[in-house]
C-alpha cells in the first residue's frame, strides 16, 4: 500500500523514484512509452530540442531546419521559414555580426569618405 495512493506515493516519493530509476534505466525512452500507452497509461516522451532536431520524423520529413554557417559559432540548424513559396525561394543566412556592413552603410548609404569612416574608426565611434 506504499503506493496505492497520491499521498502515500508523495509520502515514499525518494523509494518510488529510486524503483522507477532501476526499471527504466535499462530501456530507451520510446520503448518505456509504447509499453506504457499499450497499457492504457497516458504517456509521451519528453525530448529536448536536440532530440528533436536530430530524431523527430516529422520534422524530418518537412525539412523543418535548415544548416546554417556563422562565422563565430560555426555550423548550426535553425529552423525554416513556416510558409514555402515556390516562385520566390529565398536564402537563410545568419545574422550579421557587429559592424559587418559599417562600411558599405558609410559609404554607400550615407554617401561618407574614406577619410570621414577613418575618423568615426579613431574616435571610437565605429569598430
Amino acid at each position: 500500500m506504499r503506493f496505492a495512493t497520491l499521498r502515500a506515493r508523495k509520502e515514499n516519493e525518494d523509494e518510488l523514484d529510486r524503483l522507477v530509476e532501476m526499471w527504466t534505466i535499462n530501456y530507451s525512452p520510446e520503448e518505456i512509452m509504447t509499453w506504457m500507452q499499450s497499457a492504457g497509461v497516458s504517456a509521451g516522451l519528453v525530448e529536448t530540442a536536440e532530440d528533436l532536431m536530430d530524431h523527430d520524423p516529422q520534422l524530418k520529413h518537412s525539412h523543418f531546419h535548415w544548416e546554417l554557417e556563422h562565422p563565430e559559432v560555426g555550423r548550426y540548424r535553425a529552423p525554416r521559414p513556416p510558409f514555402q513559396i515556390s516562385k520566390a525561394p529565398c536564402e537563410v543566412r545568419s545574422a550579421p555580426l557587429l559592424g559587418e556592413h559599417n562600411e558599405h552603410i558609410c559609404k554607400e548609404i550615407l554617401g561618407m569618405s574614406d577619410d570621414e569612416i577613418a575618423e568615426l574608426v579613431i574616435e571610437g565611434v565605429l569598430e
